[in-house]
């Protein structure tokens, strides 16, 4: 199956937040997010694992734009967090249709009639008897059986939005209404109902009290059939239910199979929701909707996860689970936090602008800016206007220029001030060539540095890995190939990608990226001491001999400029594919070692002899394919191997 996008419109809104909750307990990689709106600082947007800015659903360029995006993103399925937006949604089905993307919404007629609560009893005329009586305002004003109170609420209105009540004629009469408001009969709790009295005294001072209120949620295939429904008694504040208690299905068992055979006639598809109370005469309803709601992702956290359900269940015939509510557990919320990073939507300003004025300097913090690449990427990142940079190594690095030079001690001291950081760099490591007690100890530094830099959460830590995890192959490597590690190195730099994983999943306020970086090489001191190809490279250009083994074998080398180029660019990159994210950095071709040393003796002068070896003592192959740094994040090598092997005669 080819990567499955859900597009999460309105994903400001409860019901955005509540479908990208459900969406986080899918099987690992199940899907891609993306957030939909129109608000930069959406809470939601940075749950997703991407987020694109689209105009309101009320303005005209939205169905263009909606699609451009949507076709952008590969999206497969839409859903809709409004029901504003739902009904337009619906209206132009077939269209987004044409373009590959799957609308979770049902018919129109269905979306329409859900929306107009005076008509519910004639729409949904099977199920006549369970819902509330409306009226218009003439008629309420014409008629002599009406019992006060009523409900006033908008014919079209969601959310709990501009309801009151209306206590008697006199209040009736003092109100001037066209035909955009309704007015409901009062669903009142029964007399066994512990709510009861609260509700009726709440009633005698104007208020409408939101308790004893039951959200009934059913789930219709692409068949109109029933597959899966639940019901919870909801406790609300503002029109936000705040508490969710599991209810027995039975004293709603009539009123569901009345109005199934309503949704059958009109085509129901995907979640429908029924809002009403138990009252003396038994269930009544006052409100639907045609979407999933609020309370979907605390449903989900219960057993009922319904958007797994629809998306993988019945839209992509993925083998799913059943929803199943606990009975056992009541679901609750309160208030959330996060900081989101608004500079990808201000104006450039420089680093120390005016006061009051924003500043989108990024801020960097950088392990191991003494090491050889650190010391190279310290360079970079301290030319460009754009970063102000920070350093942490076993010693204070006195570089002019940096920002704040820590050694690592400041920080597990909690002396460090990483307050406002944005971006972690962590490249200090062990480097190959050191014992394992080296590589481990060098794990350790890393969860606790790692740990420190969690207390600010910033909003992305890049953790520089290496291409040895995969051990040897002859198959070109790529992110998904399994793991192979085959020294203590490579061990311990897997050892901490899973540290980077575990944390990813207990925050949605910092992404993590691991880059799989190749063999650095060059002519550089440290790594003509230490690289083989470097070596070999720097004794041709000296006019020396060199002998070499497994000729024919092949191993992914990337130039020192390049390996540089992929951390700058993966520091300044906005957008990221995942809140943990793996990507090989590495050349576009990988030439044997003899077709490297034929071009090197050309080109530099010096010899070199081949030295046979049984072919069952050439170990395998390291190949890596860089195929998704190329076509995901816009990174490609600029440097082949007759470019590196210039770089020593130069």
């Amino acid at each position: 199956m080819d990567e499955l996008v859900v597009g999460i419109c309105s994903i400001g809104s409860g019901v955005g937040q509540s479908v990208i909750d459900s969406c986080k307990l899918f099987k690992p990689g199940a899907v891609q997010t993306v957030g939909l709106g129109n608000n930069p600082s959406a809470f939601g947007a940075t749950e997703c694992d991407r987020s694109r800015l689209i105009p309101s659903y009320y303005d005209d360029d939205y169905i263009e734009s909606l699609v451009r995006v949507a076709t952008e993103e590969n999206v497969t399925v839409l859903i809709p967090g409004h029901d504003d937006e739902a009904y337009l949604l619906a209206k132009h089905r077939d269209l987004l249709g044409k373009h590959g993307i799957c609308v979770l919404a049902a018919a129109e007629p269905l979306v329409a009639a859900c929306r107009d609560k005076y008509g519910y009893a004639r729409a949904f005329k099977e199920a006549a008897s369970f819902f509330v009586r409306s009226f218009t305002h003439q008629e309420v004003l014409a008629a002599e059986d009406i019992i006060f109170p009523l409900i006033r609420k908008p014919r079209s209105g969601y959310a709990s939005q501009s309801i009151s009540v209306v206590a008697d004629q006199r209040a009736l009469h003092a109100i001037e209404d066209g035909e955009s408001h309704i007015y409901q009969e009062i669903a009142m709790p029964a007399s066994n109902d512990c709510h009861a009295a609260d509700y009726s005294k709440g009633l005698l001072r104007g208020e409408n009290r939101q308790v004893g209120e039951i959200s009934l949620q059913l789930i219709f295939d692409q068949s109109s059939q029933l597959r899966a429904c639940c019901a919870t008694t909801n406790r609300l504040a503002n029109g936000v239910p705040i508490e969710i208690v599991p209810l027995d299905l039975a004293p709603l068992e009539h009123f569901i199979e009345a109005f199934c055979r309503s949704m059958q006639r009109l085509d129901a598809f995907g979640p429908i929701n029924v809002q009403g109370r138990i009252t003396d005469d038994g269930f009544k309803v006052f409100e639907i909707n045609p979407r999933f709601t609020g309370i979907t992702g605390l449903r989900a956290k219960l057993g009922f996860n319904e958007v797994e359900y629809v998306v993988m269940g019945l839209l992509m015939k993925q083998p799913c689970l059943k929803p199943h509510l606990s009975l056992r557990h009541a679901g609750v919320r309160q208030v959330a936090s996060k900081k989101v990073d608004l500079a990808p939507f201000l104006q450039p300003t420089s680093s120390s602008g005016s006061r009051g004025e924003p500043s989108i300097v990024k801020r960097v913090l950088l392990s191991g800016s003494s090491g050889l690449l650190g010391g190279l990427l310290l360079d970079r990142l301290l030319s460009d206007s754009g970063l102000e940079v920070s350093t942490v190594d076993r010693c204070r690095n006195e570089r002019k220029g940096i920002s704040h030079a820590y050694c690592f001690e400041d920080l597990l001291s909690g002396m460090a001030d990483l307050r406002g950081i944005d971006v972690v760099l962590h490249g200090a490591f062990a480097r190959p060539h050191h014992a394992p007690a080296d590589h481990f100890a060098a794990v350790q530094t890393s969860v606790e540095f790692l740990r420190a830099c969690m207390r600010v959460t910033p909003a992305k830590i890049i953790f520089v890995s290496s291409q040895s995890v995969y051990g040897t192959s002859k198959e070109i490597l790529s992110e998904a190939s399994l793991l192979c590690p085959e020294g203590s190195y490579a061990q311990a730099k897997v050892l901490v990608e899973e540290h980077l994983k575990s944390l990813s999943q207990m925050t949605r306020e910092t992404r993590f990226t691991v880059l799989r970086l190749s063999s650095v090489m060059g002519p550089l001191e440290s790594l003509v001491k230490q690289e083989a190809y470097s070596s070999m490279m720097s004794t041709l250009a000296n006019g020396g001999e060199v002998s070499a083994r497994h000729v024919s074998r092949r191993v992914s080398k990337i130039d020192y400029r390049d390996a540089v180029d992929a951390l700058v660019h993966f520091t300044k990159l906005e957008s990221q594919h995942g809140f943990f994210d793996i990507v090989n950095i590495g050349p576009d071709t990988t030439p044997s070692l003899g077709e490297v040393l034929d071009g090197a003796a050309e080109a530099l002068g010096g010899s070199y002899c081949r030295m046979e070896t049984p072919t069952t003592e050439v170990p395998g192959d390291l190949i890596i394919s860089s195929r998704k740094a190329h076509h995901q994040y816009a990174w490609r090598s600029c440097h082949d191997m007759q470019s590196t092997i210039d770089s020593f005669r130069e």
